[in-house]
């Protein structure tokens, strides 16, 4: 019998490609999801975090779980209700896991989570974070060091566990990049801020790669960043993308407050970035499909919106 994984947060839009990608490599997938849809692909079994509920089948011959679950960090504005929403959703799921997995019989070997490079903060810096570095102390940092702690709980269980702190996903459907490429498809694109903010990247080819790799390879374990070796400043990326539409940027920068008046506080996600290093990653032998940004815009943007 092949592999079985479970996927939380197998819905969306990362999720839905990491299921296909998965399937093809002849992995049995299921997932684990608030409500059955009539229409899912794959096997779907029922959980609850709020009310503390999950249905025990779901481990039912499992090898490992990916734990993708999670509220959108850029999706809404960032009220104290909200906050404590994509919180939860983090932490409780894995929580509700842990308690699931700690009074069941199972063979779940390891679980793979998605974190994100926001664990060291929302700055711009000279630094180039590494995993060992300290995590940052802002919102995005202190739900990511609290998700990532959650998760460390499988090690209790004899079971590996494998944090990957994500850069920003470039995908063409449902990603960052088709909302911060519209503009240029009008020549209304422009750099945000003052543009020095580092953007750190990754292909959703690479990181659908990546997470296969944490599967098969027992030696990988504790936290990995998880983007491409060629972080670039958000001039860089705003030049880059309208490269590859054959555009040009003519307008100036977008100013900070600005944007603050339209998002608030998670402005933040925008404004500020320091590079995170991929070397760790390196030295598992992975080798990028996508290191360079360029050829990674030009295999997703097309020449028309």
């Amino acid at each position: 019998m092949g592999l079985k994984v479970l996927i939380t947060g197998g819905t969306g839009s990362v999720g839905r490609q990491l299921c296909d990608f998965l399937s093809e490599q002849n992995i049995e997938v299921s997932i684990l999801s608030r409500s059955v849809k009539s229409n899912s692909k794959y096997k779907t079994y029922v959980w609850d975090h709020e009310n503390f509920l999950i249905d025990k089948k779901a481990f039912d011959n499992c090898d490992y779980i990916i734990h993708l679950a999670g509220a959108g960090i850029a999706d809404k504005r960032w009220t104290k209700s909200r906050k404590k929403e994509i919180l939860d959703s983090r932490v409780k799921t894995t929580n509700l896991l842990y308690k699931a997995l700690s009074t069941s019989n199972h063979k779940v070997k390891g679980i793979i989570s998605a974190s994100a490079v926001g664990f060291y903060g929302q700055t711009t810096t000279d630094s180039n974070f590494k995993e060992e570095d300290q995590p940052g102390n802002d919102f995005v940092a202190t739900v990511c060091k609290a998700w990532e702690e959650a998760v460390n709980q499988f090690q209790d269980l004899g079971m590996r566990t494998v944090n990957l702190r994500i850069g920003i996903v470039l995908m063409k459907k449902g990603g960052a990049l088709e909302k911060m490429a519209q503009p240029f498809y009008w020549n209304l694109g422009s750099p945000i801020g003052n543009g020095k903010q580092i953007i750190p990247w990754i292909h959703i080819t690479d990181l659908k790669q990546i997470i296969l790799q944490a599967i098969q390879s027992p030696e990988m374990e504790g936290p990995y960043n998880c983007c491409a070796p060629d972080p670039v400043s958000n001039s860089e990326f705003s030049a880059q993308i309208a490269t590859v539409l054959n555009k040009r940027i003519w307008l100036p920068k977008v100013p900070s407050f600005v944007l603050r008046l339209m998002l608030g506080s998670r402005v933040v996600l925008l404004t500020e970035g320091s590079r995170v290093s991929a070397e760790k990653i390196l030295q598992t032998k992975y080798k990028f499909r996508y290191p360079k940004l360029e050829a990674g815009l030009k295999s997703l943007l097309a020449s028309k919106p």
